[in-house]
């Protein structure tokens, strides 16, 4: 499945829970609502009803004629559904509609329990039918709570009814708990219809704007893995045109920095592998056609041709080294022996070695200690190969006469080491790039010496393997300054 059509359908089905927990919220709600105002509505009529039996009573002056005739009983129940109060002038004329009833036996009272005790009676008497859905739902009770019109059980709802503070009788009505009424029904199911319809509608229109949105959210998400699938397949001109600063739109960018990493990794390989060939090819063809010259007899087999044969055979033994040195170090297979080292020591040893033998090519070595015991955690024999290297690249392109100096000091917690030399200078363009491989200036510091390119690069690897920072810069000597921070040895 898609992640087109999971998110539509998580949007929809969202949608559809959220309309299904309100309608049951709203649904439950007006069900309890309505059943609070149709209790509230018919305790109303029943205390309207109330006052219109008591005052029935106070009227007819015979208190058992409404217990006698249910004529009045059902005058005075739609009287009180219309919230009217009972009248002389309208008892009058339902005096007069009762003498047009149809004859009815007289009900006897029922708080005359020798009466109502014999099996002849209760068959005579008419059964109880119950009141119509339209109508109340009201029984009429004694004042001895037996009763007179309809049923009564314990549960019912009881309100007296008072003349002159005495209680002559009583109304009892079931509670409520669903809509008894044909049109209170009506109106519950009309408003569930409309909410249905609505709730419908509302799905229909979620379900078209989560297509929309689903489709829009979607459609960087698949430009950016069309992208990706062109970088699979070595594409790394391939980018994204995503804009904004949401999560989508960064991921965009993060790929093209991703795409101009790669591209420069696949630049710099083939730069790799040509100037490498180069490399290994120049001194083996310049070995090839010394020993051609002397086969051919252009050449006599002396000293001085054979010095210059084994002068590349060096040249290429060094060159090999330094590439095992770097494929060393880039795959994490150097292991230094740490210890603790007086990096003063090792610096002005290496010093004194090479002082003598620069002299003699027209520079001069100065060096600047300020501390004759700054000790390290490095290995000895790498520090020393680190600093070979650097005063042997001075020597290869330092003009003569010239002058090189070495200082070493500490900051904080580092050992500061300065190697500077003087002109020729390195353009500012190639200072950040002279820690490459193979990388060498096509300036006056070219090398003239066999210089392969590859020491500064070997130096580089070997101060981050101990922790610490290398910087080209410009000297002020004229030439280029090396900048080495290394950690100094916790006390």
């Amino acid at each position: 499945m898609s992640l087109f059509i999971r998110i539509w359908l998580s949007f929809l089905i969202t949608l559809g829970a959220i309309l299904l927990l309100l309608y049951t919220a709203i649904q439950w709600s007006f069900d309890n609502g309505l059943i609070r105002y149709i209790n509230q509505r018919e305790a109303a009529t029943y205390q309207t009803l109330s006052h219109n039996i008591a005052t029935f009573y106070v009227l007819s002056e015979e208190p058992s004629l409404l217990e006698q005739n249910p004529f009045y009983w059902r005058q005075l129940l739609a009287l009180s559904e219309e919230r009217e109060a009972l009248t002389e002038a309208r008892l009058n004329d339902w005096n007069i509609e009762a003498l047009f009833e149809p004859d009815r036996p007289p009900r006897k009272k029922h708080h005359d329990k020798a009466s109502r005790g014999t099996q002849s009676e209760r068959e005579r008497k008419p059964p109880r039918k119950p009141p119509p859905n339209d109508h109340l739902p009201v029984s009429l009770l004694s004042n001895d709570m037996h009763a007179i019109y309809g049923p009564y059980k314990p549960d019912f709802n009881v309100l007296p009814v008072k003349v002159n503070g005495a209680v002559i009788a009583h109304l009892a009505w079931p509670a409520s708990r669903i809509p008894a009424s044909s049109y209170d029904v009506a109106f519950a199911e009309s408003q569930k219809h409309a909410f249905l319809i609505l709730a419908l509608l509302a799905l229909t229109l979620g379900a078209v704007l989560a297509l929309f949105f689903s489709r829009r959210f979607t459609r960087p998400l698949i430009q950016v893995a069309n992208t990706t699938q062109k970088l699979t397949l070595g594409d790394y001109q391939a980018r994204t045109a995503l804009s904004g600063h949401d999560e989508i739109a960064t991921l965009g960018k993060n790929i093209n920095r991703l795409a101009v990493t790669l591209e420069q990794a696949e630049t710099a390989r083939r730069d790799w592998l040509a100037s490498t060939a180069h490399e290994l090819r120049t001194p083996l063809s310049i070995i090839k056609g010394e020993f051609e010259a002397i086969l051919d007899g252009i050449r006599p087999a002396n000293e001085s041709t054979l010095a210059s044969i084994e002068e590349e055979i060096a040249h290429l033994q060094k060159l090999i080294e330094d590439l095992y040195e770097l494929t060393n170090a880039d795959i994490g297979a150097i292991r230094y022996q740490l210890a603790p080292l007086n990096l003063s020591t090792a610096v002005a040893q290496v010093c004194q070695k090479h002082s003598s033998l620069l002299l003699n090519k027209g520079i001069t070595l100065t060096e600047n200690i300020a501390d004759r015991s700054i000790i390290v955690n490095a290995d000895e024999t790498r520090i020393q190969q680190l600093l070979e290297n650097l005063l042997s690249n001075c020597e290869k392109y330092t003009d003569q006469p010239g002058s090189i100096r070495v200082s070493l000091a500490t900051c904080e917690n580092h050992a500061l080491l300065h190697v500077e030399d003087s002109a020729p200078g390195v353009p500012d363009e190639a200072l950040h790039r002279l820690f490459e491989k193979l990388f060498r200036v096509e300036s006056s510091r070219n090398r003239q010496h066999g210089g392969s390119g590859l020491g500064l690069a070997v130096v580089k690897k070997i101060v981050e393997g101990h922790g610490g920072t290398i910087v080209a810069k410009h000297s002020q000597l004229g030439g280029l300054k090396l900048a080495i921070e290394l950690p100094l040895l916790k006390q």
